[in-house]
């Protein structure tokens, strides 16, 4: 796919190892499922990337899956538990435990009625996302089952293993509608395309392969990683595949050639599973060094060059006319760059106690710059000279978010009690 870029933007720092990562299928959520401290599945809000809950489980949570309508969470543990949870109240709606192994693998059908759950036991289940009953056991695997999808019409399941088959289940008549045998190696996780027309099968041995769900028939063998495929997802459109890979990198791939199209190499340790956003133009990927990394994906001038020379920047905002870009890298300098040009030209505002910063803001006309520091304060510089303007001090707590009112005069903000202060 000519011209298709691959660039990385602002990452998250997490409190533990990132076993999985997704979007909310409204794009307004990433959850990401941690290992070690803070066990659970942590939710962002993309809009400003902070956390707004933290899922806290008992046992590491393997897995999770939202709703269809982004209002629900499932996650499984690797006792076997399942569990629904409300996500805004952090609330449990029901558990299950009827496996008796580790959970690999969820999946909401499209309708939000029924969970599909693969586990090392062997099996596949079917539940009522309301009741939180166990519809079906499909069995027929030998080996732990890795992954499972449903179709985009809800009337297939897809499952496979590392016994080395890939099954196709009717979800009406809960029968097995095709096994397939790639031979390449066990399988560890599967993507079905949301045009259905094909499913990605990712291997142990690092190779992926197409597969035609009409006819069963194989398509290409994608070649590129060297240890075994983490994750897999395709892109809205269905012509981009995203993967994910113990070997570290994230690559992307031409759905309708197999051809490689791009490699991301800057995780410094395992990468566990890779999620294309709703509206296809960024990817998350989350990896055993503690970061979810976000990319953009273009096909057009995309901002790589801006941010191989920004660096790893946790907070990041453009300026009303589109032509800069403000950040804050890992020495915490506010800079302010030309979109189109990287930093070239650029103003640094140094913060001369170096404090972390929360979130950042350009005023609606773009003279001015509002950052909220990690303590209560917020500050304020020139966009054109970088000197320093006013200090807001009033908060007596942590100042999470800040707008600027579209005259430019008024600054709302607003601090982690839900106390919102308004600045002249």
């Amino acid at each position: 796919m000519e011209g298709v870029r691959f660039g990385e933007l602002p990452y998250l720092k997490v409190k533990g190892s990132v076993r999985a990562c997704a979007y909310s299928p409204d794009g307004r959520l990433v959850g990401v499922s941690l290992q070690g401290n803070g066990l659970g599945v942590s939710i962002y809000d993309t809009s400003t990337w902070q956390e707004i809950h933290l899922i806290e489980a008992n046992q590491e949570g393997l897995s999770f899956a939202f709703s269809p309508d982004s209002r629900r969470i499932v996650s499984g543990d690797k006792r076997g538990v399942i569990r629904l949870w409300n996500f805004t109240s952090g609330k449990e709606s029901w558990v299950m435990k009827r496996h008796t192994s580790k959970i690999h693998s969820l999946a909401y059908s499209p309708c939000g009625n029924d969970i599909a759950s693969a586990s090392d036991d062997h099996s596949v289940r079917l539940w009522d996302s309301e009741t939180g009953g166990c519809v079906f056991v499909l069995k027929g695997h030998t080996g732990s089952v890795m992954s499972v999808r449903f179709s985009s019409n809800g009337r297939q399941l897809v499952s496979g293993s590392i016994d080395g088959t890939i099954r196709f289940w009717n979800t009406e008549t809960k029968e097995p509608r095709v096994i397939l045998r790639p031979f390449l190696a066990g399988i560890s996780s599967l993507a079905y395309s949301p045009d259905g027309r094909w499913i990605a099968s990712g291997h142990d041995n690092g190779n992926l392969r197409l597969w035609c769900v009409l006819s069963g028939s194989p398509g290409p063998v994608l070649k590129g990683h060297t240890k075994l495929v983490t994750g897999i997802t395709f892109s809205p459109n269905s012509q981009l595949i995203a993967t994910s890979s113990l070997d570290g990198r994230v690559m992307l791939w031409d759905a309708s050639t197999g051809d490689l199209i791009s490699t991301f190499d800057d995780h410094l340790s395992n990468v566990y599973d890779v999620a294309f956003s709703p509206d296809g133009l960024t990817i998350a990927s989350g990896s055993n060094d503690g970061t979810v990394r976000l990319w953009e994906v273009s096909s057009s001038r995309s901002s790589i060059e801006i941010q191989d020379q920004i660096g790893d920047s946790p907070q990041v905002a453009y300026s009303p006319d589109g032509l800069s870009v403000l950040s804050v890298n890992q020495r915490k300098l506010v800079r302010k760059g030309d979109a189109t040009t990287g930093l070239r030209g650029s103003v640094s505002f140094e913060l001369p106690d170096r404090m972390y910063i929360n979130c950042l803001e350009f005023s609606a006309g773009g003279s001015q710059i509002a950052a909220c520091c990690w303590g209560s304060s917020v500050r304020l510089w020139d966009c054109r000279t970088g000197v320093k303007g006013p200090v807001l001090e009033g908060h007596s707590s942590k100042v999470l978010v800040l707008a600027f009112s579209t005259c430019g005069r008024w600054i709302a903000t607003c601090d982690i009690h839900r106390i919102v202060r308004l600045w002249d």
